[in-house]
């Protein structure tokens, strides 16, 4: 997505930050830009501390596969209105960019807390009566059905009582 020159924008401190080759949309070269990826935003400029990005990709839905190409370390990033052709300049970077890409939409987000939902679940079982019904006595079970920022103070504050207990170990 091509931005306005009178757009502004403030990132959070990024995820990721890098050189990549993009394969440009009208050309059929490629050609080395700046990224950086803030939450499900990717940004692209030309260089390293240009003032305003060439555009922004929406991860959100999107996916990240590995490709055949004259480049050796080439991906492709489909999002939901295009797919753009990549490549890092190492094994290395691909790996770091692509597991960073994957793990920037809210659909991987979702998993992993499901995920952690379930551990969490297992390890506090002994710890927890059950009712009848299958609820966590107290209304714990209730809790995963609120929004994510109740949720993530909820959990911090488990954690919190678990390492005053000993029980875990960071």
């Amino acid at each position: 997505m091509k931005l306005e020159t009178s757009s502004r924008l403030t990132c959070c401190t990024p995820e990721k930050e890098g050189y990549l080759l993009k394969k440009g949309g009208r050309h059929a070269s490629y050609h080395r830009r700046w990224f950086m990826l803030c939450g499900n935003l990717l940004l692209y400029w030309e260089r390293q501390g240009d003032p305003q990005p060439l555009g922004l990709i929406l991860l959100e839905g999107s996916t990240v596969t590995l490709r055949s190409s004259k480049l050796e370390y080439a991906f492709s990033l489909c999002s939901v209105s295009r797919v753009y052709k990549m490549a890092a300049e190492s094994q290395r970077e691909l790996e770091l960019w692509v597991r960073a890409l994957l793990s920037a939409n809210l659909g991987y987000t979702k998993a992993l807390l499901g995920e952690l939902r379930s551990q969490y679940l297992s390890l506090t079982k002994g710890h927890t009566e059950l009712s009848s019904s299958g609820q966590v006595e107290g209304g714990d079970e209730r809790r995963w059905g609120v929004d994510f920022g109740v949720l993530h103070q909820w959990l911090g504050e488990e954690v919190a009582q678990l390492r005053h207990t000993n029980l875990i170990d960071f």
